[in-house]
């Protein structure tokens, strides 16, 4: 018999093949959830670009009008907020970033409520969130005020009387849903352009998605976290004694590259707007990844045996 048979036919006769075959299956087991748990991670890592996708975002605008608001507060300070608290916030908030809006456009070129700054004129905001009467100022080029106007962002009529009978010299500019009333009133308000209503939903978007410090650092530590995972795990086959210190640093390296192919799949189709798509595509493309590459080794291996069965036919020709 040859040598090569010989080992194979003591250790069936010695039981030892169930034994082996055991081995090897808890092992498959064992190699399977490593592509697994890398899959997981690797979508685990897209969560905050999946969160974030259509997420109205904080403008430098509405930042801006934010502190001009609340000078002494932080903005970080109102996530979370919700019913009267977030009412109350909304109220102060909408009136400046209007401002800011109106500021912003008039000195880009725009005409807002038939205005449209001169030649070395600049529109600028009050400084004092309280100053009464007015709330922008037009300056001409030698620094002279050329137009002062009050801005209201609201749908009651009612609040902007009571400004026009307090300060009746001063031109007001109001948000478009005042202007749908028949009162005669109305001729002497003049028209920016902009919805009460969808100013006050740009920016309640804005401030539900705030993040807080925690949600922040969790941000910062979810995309790195599959390869700090595939680190640990290596370096612990290392400790461990399964493996060599190159062996580890291969494996870990190659498992780094398959979730970054991933994690790029996964945020390419969170860029094109897919959003939950993300998710199962990262984890497909992982898996996709290892099957593709198990059945390269598996087609390989069979090749190998076929060529070894086909050269064990020499020690057994067939019969005359």
């Amino acid at each position: 018999m040859d040598d090569k048979l010989v080992p194979i036919t003591n250790a069936a006769a010695n039981g030892q093949v169930v034994e082996r075959v055991k081995e090897l299956y808890v092992r498959f087991l064992k190699e399977r959830e490593k592509p697994l748990l890398d899959a997981v991670l690797a979508s685990l890592a897209l969560a905050p670009h999946v969160y974030e996708s259509g997420v109205q975002e904080l403008t430098p605008q509405m930042e801006e009008a934010f502190s001009l608001a609340f000078p002494h507060r932080d903005l970080d300070e109102v996530a979370g907020y919700d019913g009267e608290q977030l009412e109350g916030l909304l109220t102060a908030w909408k009136g400046k970033y209007f401002e800011v809006l109106v500021r912003d456009r008039l000195n880009s070129g725009e005409t807002v409520g038939e205005i449209q700054l001169e030649d070395g004129q600049a529109a600028q905001l009050a400084a004092d969130p309280t100053q009464a009467g007015w709330d922008l100022q037009i300056f001409n080029a030698d620094g002279s005020v050329a137009q002062e106007i009050q801005l209201k962002a609201t749908d009651s009529l009612s609040y902007i009387k009571e400004a026009i009978e307090k300060y009746p010299d001063i031109q007001v500019m109001s948000t478009d849903e005042v202007l749908d009333s028949t009162d005669p009133i109305v001729d002497q308000i003049l028209s920016s352009g902009m919805n009460n209503a969808q100013i006050t939903q740009d920016l309640t978007a804005a401030v539900t998605h705030i993040e807080t410090p925690l949600e922040q650092l969790a941000d910062a530590l979810l995309p790195g976290l599959p390869f700090l995972v595939i680190t640990v795990s290596e370096g612990r086959h290392v400790l461990m004694g399964r493996k060599t210190f190159e062996l580890a640093l291969v494996d870990a390296l190659e498992r780094s590259m398959k979730s970054g192919i991933a994690i790029g799949a996964g945020a390419l189709v969170a860029f094109l707007d897919g959003g939950l798509l993300s998710i199962p595509t990262t984890i497909l493309t992982r898996l996709g990844i290892d099957r593709y590459q198990l059945l390269g080794k598996a087609s390989e291996l069979v090749m190998n045996k076929s060529d070894q069965i086909i050269d064990l036919r020499r020690f057994y020709p067939p019969s005359p």
